[in-house]
């Protein structure tokens, strides 16, 4: 977890156990406060497992930059790119991040990863007040968060699925499924089982729960939670 006020930078070992992230979280959920974050989805997932309501402003880069005439949602190397004429080494990005001690080339890159999010947010942000978007881009942003949100996430499947989808017994246990190991792992749900998964699934097409993003991730007991995982997940019915 890396945070940056413009002026400090602070990391976060999200291994150690005596952190009080609760702590943390509750005091950034805070309404005069705006956060800065580069596609915002996973982060307010995990921000929403532990405040019920994020009452800060959210400020995201990529939807931001959709506004401003990028035709598909650019990557923050490629904003880096753009708007501070810096070539970002994104080469640890999938690499093992549960390896300790932490090297200095991981803690730069960690470094990078927040630095220039001040410089892209401060030309953005002039960008949409000088074409009067800022009201617009703000009310799409909160109807992301919407859709995030923990309590109300099932929505986003009735397009998908139908009205009626949140009486759907089977819909209903894979969601909780999918939640309760993301929680047990530490990662966003969209890595254990992607949203476009669980509608085939629902909709009996052939699919699989295998997960791509976690191949490569080290974590104690994670054959077997994702071994009971897969036993209750076809039980379902």
């Amino acid at each position: 977890m890396v945070i940056f006020d413009g002026k400090n930078i602070g990391i976060i070992d999200c291994l150690e156990k005596n952190i009080k992230f609760k702590k943390i979280f509750k005091f950034l959920n805070k309404k005069n406060i705006t956060l800065v974050i580069h596609s915002c989805r996973q982060d307010l997932e995990i921000f929403l497992s532990v405040v019920k309501k994020i009452l800060f402003t959210v400020f995201d880069t990529q939807i931001a930059a959709l506004f401003n005439g990028y035709h598909e949602a650019p990557s923050y190397k490629k904003l880096v790119h753009d708007f501070c004429k810096i070539s970002l080494d994104k080469s640890l990005q999938k690499d093992d991040w549960l390896k300790r001690p932490i090297s200095n080339e991981r803690i730069n890159y960690l470094i990078n990863d927040v630095y220039y999010l001040k410089i892209i947010f401060n030309k953005l942000n002039s960008k949409l007040v000088r074409k009067s978007k800022l009201n617009l881009f703000n009310k799409l942003v909160e109807k992301e968060i919407f859709k995030i949100s923990h309590e109300n996430y099932p929505i986003i499947f009735k397009k998908k699925l139908g009205n009626n989808i949140l009486k759907n017994k089977k819909f209903i246990k894979i969601v909780n499924l999918r939640d309760k190991l993301a929680r047990k792992i530490n990662l966003p749900k969209n890595w254990v089982f992607s949203d476009k998964q669980i509608i085939k699934n629902v909709k009996d097409e052939e699919t699989s729960i295998n997960s791509q993003n976690l191949k490569n991730i080290e974590i104690e007991n994670f054959t077997k939670l994702i071994n009971n995982f897969k036993k209750s997940f076809n039980k379902v019915s």
